[in-house]
């Protein structure tokens, strides 16, 4: 099939793929909680966001004063806040930013659909491509992502362009450069994994995977240059020198210490003085958001986070290897579960293929599929020797399956969400592969027995 013909389809997908989402929402709403949250928080909510209040009265000062976490979700909070306005009172007006939010990802979520199915219909045929993607679509972690107020579903998406154009490096065909390295940069300011280190892991894959020095270098100059800018100016602004001041709960939950109510109260839990802050922006003064849960991008969280960060360094020092290994093996188990079970969703939750497509996305079947096509595809890259690019677009994905299960414990099989997109392509192009074989030596077979 030609281009023009394919990339119809995939706008046509695309477009199902987002009229699917909002009936989905159309039906399930009159279950919804307050007939609009199809889960039990507001973005307000999130530990991860600022106030809609700061960011309606001072949105730009407020994005440039955000430690808790890259500026990327409230800066389409901000956007969709500002680009359609309401003139309604502040708590309609994050209904007014949430109901905004919900159509988005519900656009992204068909754009997720016509970027599986473009990958997928290289890999195999377009007939195998449609089937993927529908069952991708149809997937209930997609659909639970696709009408959750935070930035999983965003991140997944750039993981997986992200990886599309890592694949299409290797196979020698016409990348954007400016794709790439608006997708890594939308990677940095969408999520705290994605940091300098990261930085490396997409150099080794790029040079891995025999891309030209020169363009390399263009690449690693503009994201680094800009990486390292943002980050200067999160240590002259807050002293740490990382997009998120999450990082000592995130590490102290990975050794199994949850502080996450205790850190949300952080506040009413101590005896400071009030101190005089009336000279710093309100997102960094402020201790509660609009609807009563805390502001974590309150500038005393720093210090918290400083002490938790001590704490584990602490732990890792003093603790035996084998208590170490058993409290990473719990990540490892969560992160194998089912990702649509991350929280309770009104949709999902009625979803009558949800059972199914649990079983097959978690422990002990996604082992079976990762031993049995991850072993198919192995024999190919013997088959072409092909070592040194397989590295390079193994690497990412180890990355992020690395620093989303020793960094964390608790929502991990959300994380798994981040490479799931990523395990459709490749589990679609791993069966149709050994199916092709097989189907050719049975032919094969055949002529002989008529001989």
């Amino acid at each position: 099939m030609n281009k023009k013909k394919t990339i119809l389809i995939a706008i046509i997908i695309g477009a199902s793929g987002f009229l699917f989402q909002l009936m989905l929402q159309s039906v399930m709403r009159p279950y919804a909680i307050n007939g609009f949250y199809f889960q039990e928080w507001s973005s307000e909510t999130l530990m991860q966001t600022v106030s809609i209040i700061d960011l309606n009265d001072a949105p730009l000062e407020t994005l440039f004063n955000i430690h808790i976490q890259p500026p990327g979700l409230d800066l389409i909070r901000a956007m969709l806040l500002h680009i359609w306005p309401t003139s309604a009172d502040i708590n309609t007006v994050l209904l007014h930013v949430d109901h905004r939010l919900y159509r988005l990802w519900a656009l992204l979520y068909g754009i997720l659909g016509s970027t599986v199915f473009l990958w997928v219909s290289k890999l195999t045929n377009i007939k195998i491509s449609i089937i993927t993607t529908i069952l991708f679509l149809l997937h209930p972690a997609s659909i639970l992502y696709a009408t959750l107020l935070d930035g999983t579903l965003l991140t997944s998406f750039l993981v997986f362009l992200f990886y599309y154009l890592l694949w299409k490096i290797k196979n020698r065909h016409s990348v954007s450069l400016t794709l790439v390295i608006l997708t890594i940069l939308a990677l940095f300011f969408t999520r705290s994994i994605f940091q300098l280190p990261f930085a490396l892991i997409v150099a080794a894959s790029l040079f891995l995977l025999g891309m030209p020095k020169r363009k390399t270098l263009v690449i690693l100059l503009i994201t680094v240059s800009i990486s390292v800018l943002y980050m200067a100016k999160q240590y002259y602004q807050f002293g740490i020198f990382s997009t998120s001041s999450f990082t000592g709960l995130n590490l102290n939950r990975s050794i199994g210490y949850n502080f996450r109510k205790d850190y949300r109260n952080y506040l009413k839990l101590t005896n400071y003085p009030d101190e005089q802050e009336d000279e710093l922006p309100k997102t960094l003064t402020r201790k509660q958001k609009l609807n009563g849960s805390s502001n974590l991008n309150n500038i005393r969280y720093l210090e918290l986070n400083q002490k938790l960060i001590e704490q584990y360094k602490q732990y890792i020092l003093t603790t035996p290897p084998l208590q170490l290994i058993k409290s990473y093996s719990q990540s490892v188990e969560i992160y194998f579960g089912p990702s649509s079970t991350y929280a309770a969703n009104i949709i999902v939750d009625r979803l009558p293929w949800s059972f199914l497509y649990d079983q097959v996305f978690s422990s002990p079947i996604i082992f079976l599929l990762i031993g049995l096509f991850g072993t198919s595809w192995f024999f190919q890259v013997i088959k072409r020797k092909d070592y040194i690019s397989s590295i390079g677009i193994l690497l990412p994905g180890l990355f992020i399956f690395l620093i989303t299960t020793l960094f964390e414990k608790g929502e991990n099989h959300r994380f798994k969400f981040f490479l799931e997109p990523v395990l459709f392509a490749f589990f679609s192009s791993q069966l149709y592969s050994i199916s092709s074989r097989v189907y050719q030596k049975v032919l094969a077979q055949l002529r002989v027995n008529r001989l």
